[in-house]
């Protein structure tokens, strides 16, 4: 679905990447960990063609994306779900909910049918549908950040730092659904964490970045009983 092929990136004459290298299949959840500032973030902003890549490769179902623009990339089908959550918090939960449907057509019909499966996925965003997006909890708030993000029916889902400021009985829950959008929907799901124990659990393989380079990486059941995951990440 997705392959990186050797990728540097740069802001101004810093080097923020170098020469990663990752991929992405069909169904699967991969998680990408990695301490506050080792280029998570900037990698998924590659991605999306917000940060231009200076060398290497983005391919997309076979198709290179590294000079497309970021509204073409996500037309093309992929969504990231931002760090931070960034929705309109002066709008309600419904209009923020319809925003991130502006790149579909959707008939009436089709857009409540839409409209109603993502409430069956955060129940809570139903009954603050009428709520201005700032007034929600953190929690909530990234409920509707992601439910946006599908709003558009993507065909990969990024998801950057999604358990950020959140309460461990949201996060769990947070992560409950990506794991139930990946079955249902069979969606590969890009996971960017600082909370390793939990990307570690949820997804099939692992990157482990530090300072702008791939150190490790492999399947998240190896990872997640490593000594050197355990000592950096795992916190034991």
């Amino acid at each position: 679905m997705l392959k990186i092929k050797g990728i540097d990136a740069y802001y101004g004459n810093v080097q923020a990447l170098k020469n990663i290298s990752l991929e992405v299949g069909p169904q699967e959840i991969v998680s990408i960990i990695g301490s506050n500032g080792a280029g998570k973030t900037t990698l998924m902003n590659c991605i999306m063609g917000i940060l231009p890549v200076r060398k290497g490769e983005i391919l997309y179902k076979d198709r290179d994306i590294s000079s497309m623009k970021t509204h073409l990339i996500m037309r093309s089908g992929i969504v990231q779900i931002p760090e931070g959550r960034e929705i309109f918090p002066n709008m309600t939960v419904l209009d923020n909910m319809e925003m991130g449907s502006y790149s579909v057509k959707r008939s009436k019909s089709e857009m409540k049918a839409k409209i109603g499966e993502m409430y069956d996925l955060f129940p809570r965003l139903r009954e603050r549908k009428s709520q201005k997006a700032g007034s929600l909890s953190g929690g909530e708030q990234q409920m509707l950040a992601i439910v946006r993000g599908l709003m558009s029916d993507p065909e990969l889902l990024m998801c950057d730092e999604p358990s950020l400021g959140l309460a461990p009985v949201i996060v769990d829950e947070v992560f409950d659904t990506f794991v139930r959008i990946n079955k249902e929907k069979k969606m590969p799901i890009i996971v960017v964490e600082q909370n390793a124990y939990i990307a570690l659990s949820i997804s099939s393989r692992c990157y482990v970045m530090e300072n702008g380079s791939i150190r490790i990486s492999g399947s998240s059941d190896e990872l997640i009983v490593s000594d050197a995951i355990i000592k950096a990440y795992l916190g034991g």
